[in-house]
């Protein structure tokens, strides 16, 4: 479920136009400290890399998409 929300946010933007790096970065940000420790003061641990995170399921990640490639298949579409 955590996968959807994260998922779907910038979803609409994404199809239309194509990010910019920074506009990327922001987003990838976001979606870090949501995994990470969203509100905590402090250093936050990272128990998990961001690769893992994006890896499918099936390979023992999470299946959350990396935006920038997630950009370029939508316009791509």
């Amino acid at each position: 479920m955590v996968k959807l929300v994260i998922n779907a946010l910038p979803l609409f933007y994404l199809s239309l136009y194509k990010v910019s790096v920074s506009v990327c970065k922001k987003i990838r940000k976001i979606q870090e400290r949501f995994f990470w420790g969203w509100g905590q003061e402090g250093r936050k641990i990272a128990w998990v890399g961001w690769d893992k995170i994006c890896r499918p399921k099936r390979e023992g990640g999470l299946g959350s998409r990396d935006i920038r490639k997630f950009n370029y298949a939508l316009i791509a579409k």
